[in-house]
This record gives structure tokens, C-alpha cells and sequence, in this order.
């Protein structure tokens, strides 16, 4: 009993001379079931990312809530690196009716999300602080990264926001607006003329134009066509033309849309363009690999932006769209015509649907072709 009251006086003591000694030591975690987890965690993304993305996030976080259940975890508090570990191989190998390991590129993307999820409960005090630091999506190598060349929806979005807020109607704004709506090539950007944009119109669009003579398209004549922009895209385009852009006019007597000072805008400074806000550290967000900003040669220097290991190039952009298009149900056929690609290359490298999304398409296809018999369409 006296060893008792000797060490509850010492603590004692110790909390006189050190007063925040409790909060150093971190606050009681709570008592939070992983269903209501999710819950919260969606609910906050829905405040940053489209409700298509918010429904992926929920998706892809209902195999967490039934690995606990599976593993009998009531509580998150109860989880630790273990676990985690432990769902990273029930996910890969476990969690599906696949012949092999799900991809690279799908666990990268896994585990980009549950350490983003992770981090978000450890916030508000559900797990142990500093588990996050301890996931580490796999890195792709060779042919693993072919297809793993996109970037996600609620990326695009962010840097669009940002871009209209603080560099509107600019020429960088203006090219992440042309990659990220029409899932063209950069040629295609870098070939349109004034005369080039009907922005004035109800339904407005952009015409391509193959002229060898100053720009040209990568596929020729092959790949002239006339695309559908959105009415806020051409609002956008109209804003630039009026504000920022520079009048100039080329050596063989062209008025270029975009431009600078030594003329036309090269492909080149628009590939920079992407490189640049592609990096989460541009738009004001935390670095994801753990790197001091004011260090990192990547974000100090533009010229050196492909560097960062989160930026992307103008592919992405394009990859990106076609993925998006096809997981909405746009037809193969309709894509091929719009980004002047084959349809056996979009359902080679670009369909990233799941063998279980594809199903579900498919099922909803025929449904629509049932309604459409029902009511007289066909014979």
C-alpha cells in the first residue's frame, strides 16, 4: 500500500512540473464502429470530390467494413498495423473471385485511399496516430504502369477548382479545361486558330484541322474532326480571348488561340502546364511524400515539376477522360470518333472497368434495349 501511495505522489508531481504532460501523451481514442467510420470519412469527401467519386470511395471502403466484420473488429480503436497489414493481403488475394492477385495498379489505388481514409481517423481520434506514415502504396515498374498513367477524378477537379479561382480564363487554365473535357492529343490545342472555336453558339464547338504547313495532327487528315466542348468550357475559352491572351499572327498568317509574347504557345510549355499544377503541393496540399516543399527541387522549380512523383503529364489528362467516359456507359464507338483513337487501343489500354463492371453495363444495356422493344422501338 505505501509503494502505492509513494508512485500516486510522484505522478503527482510530475503532472505540477509538467502540465501538459496528458496532452503530450495524446487524447483517449474513441469508440467508433468501422461502418459509422465510413460513414463520417464519406461525408467529408463529398464536401471535396464529385458524388461519382464519393460513390467509388464508398465501394471501395465496403471491403474494409467486411474484413472487420469478418476479423470481428467492433470498434476501430481495436486497429493497429497488423490489421491494416493484414487487409492489404486480403484485399490483393482474398477479397475477390479473380484467378490471380488484383494488379499493382488497382492495390496502388487501394492503398492511396485507405491511407487517405486512415488519415482521416486518426483526425478525429478513432486510431493510433502516425499509421498512416505507415502505408506505402506499391510503386509500378515496367509494363505495371502502361495503363497506370491516368489521373483520379477528384485530382482533376481540384486543380480545375483551384486554377478557376485563382489563374482564371489564363493559358493554363485554359489547357487543363481543353485536356480534361475533350480527350484529345496536345496537337490538337496546339493546331486550333481563332476561326478554329464557335464559342458564340448555343451548342459550341472546336473544329481540328490538319495544316502540315505550321501544326499538325498525329493522325492527319485521319484525325480532323469537329468536337463538342461545354457551354462553361467555351465561357472559359471566350474569357481568355478577351483578357489574357496576346494578338499575334503566325508566319504563315494565322491567328493562334493560344499564345505568348514569341507567338504561338508551343506544345512544350503546355506539357509544363500539366506537369506544374499536377502537383498536390501547387494547389496548397499536403505533399503525399512526406517531402518539405521549400526543399523539394520538384516544387521549387517549375522547370524541374515532371519530377515530382504525383505530377503527371497531358497523357494523363487524356487517359483519364476515355477511362471516365467508358465507366459512365459512353459507347466504345462514340470514344473512338471523339479522341481519334482505334476502338481495339481503348479496349486495350484505356478500359479499366473491373470484369464485375463490365457485367453490370452489360446488364444495363439490355435493359434499356427491353424498355425500347416494350415500347415499339424495335421488332
Amino acid at each position: 500500500m505505501a509503494s502505492d501511495v509513494g508512485v500516486e505522489q510522484a505522478l503527482n508531481k510530475l503532472l505540477e512540473e509538467n502540465p501538459n504532460l496528458l496532452d503530450q501523451i495524446g487524447p483517449d481514442l474513441k469508440d467508433i464502429p468501422p461502418e459509422q467510420g465510413v460513414v463520417e470519412f464519406v461525408e467529408h469527401k463529398s464536401e471535396e470530390v464529385r458524388p461519382k467519386t464519393v460513390q467509388e470511395y464508398r465501394n471501395k471502403l465496403a471491403y474494409f467494413t467486411e474484413f472487420c466484420e469478418m476479423r470481428e473488429i467492433e470498434s476501430l480503436n481495436e486497429i493497429g498495423f497488423r490489421e491494416l497489414n493484414q487487409y492489404r493481403h486480403w484485399r490483393r488475394e482474398e477479397s475477390h473471385d479473380l484467378d490471380d492477385s488484383l494488379s499493382a495498379k488497382t492495390m496502388r489505388d487501394e492503398m492511396y485511399l485507405l491511407k487517405d481514409f486512415v488519415r482521416f481517423l486518426e483526425k478525429i481520434d478513432a486510431l493510433e496516430s502516425g499509421l498512416a506514415d505507415e502505408l506505402n502504396p506499391p510503386s509500378l515498374t515496367g509494363d505495371e504502369g502502361v495503363r497506370d498513367i491516368d489521373i483520379a477524378d477528384e485530382r482533376v477537379d481540384a486543380v480545375l477548382d483551384y486554377l478557376s479561382s485563382y489563374e482564371y480564363a489564363t493559358a493554363e487554365h485554359v489547357v487543363w479545361l481543353f485536356y480534361a473535357s475533350t480527350g484529345r492529343r496536345p496537337g490538337g490545342l496546339h493546331s486550333l486558330d481563332l476561326e478554329d472555336l464557335h464559342i458564340d453558339c448555343e451548342d459550341p464547338y472546336i473544329v481540328l484541322e490538319h495544316r502540315p504547313e505550321e501544326t499538325s495532327l498525329k493522325n492527319g487528315e485521319g484525325g480532323e474532326q469537329q468536337v463538342v466542348i461545354k457551354p462553361g468550357v467555351a465561357e472559359v475559352f471566350k474569357d481568355y480571348i478577351e483578357q489574357n491572351r496576346v494578338e499575334v499572327t503566325s508566319e504563315t498568317g494565322r491567328s493562334p488561340f493560344l499564345t505568348s509574347k514569341m507567338g504561338r504557345l508551343s506544345k512544350s510549355t503546355m506539357r509544363k502546364y500539366i506537369y506544374k499544377w499536377s502537383r498536390p503541393c501547387e494547389i496548397g496540399r499536403d505533399c503525399p511524400h512526406t517531402r518539405n516543399p521549400e526543399a523539394c527541387q520538384a516544387s521549387q522549380n517549375t522547370d524541374q515539376a515532371s519530377k515530382c512523383p504525383s505530377s503527371r503529364p497531358p497523357y494523363a489528362l487524356r487517359h483519364g477522360y476515355i477511362s471516365n467516359q467508358l465507366q459512365e456507359g459512353l459507347r466504345v464507338k462514340t470514344l473512338s470518333e471523339r479522341c481519334d483513337v482505334s476502338e481495339e487501343i481503348i479496349e486495350k489500354h484505356y478500359d479499366e472497368r473491373t470484369p464485375e463492371e463490365r457485367r453490370e453495363f452489360r446488364r444495363r444495356q439490355l435493359e434499356q434495349l427491353q424498355n425500347e422493344t416494350d415500347q415499339g422501338g424495335f421488332i
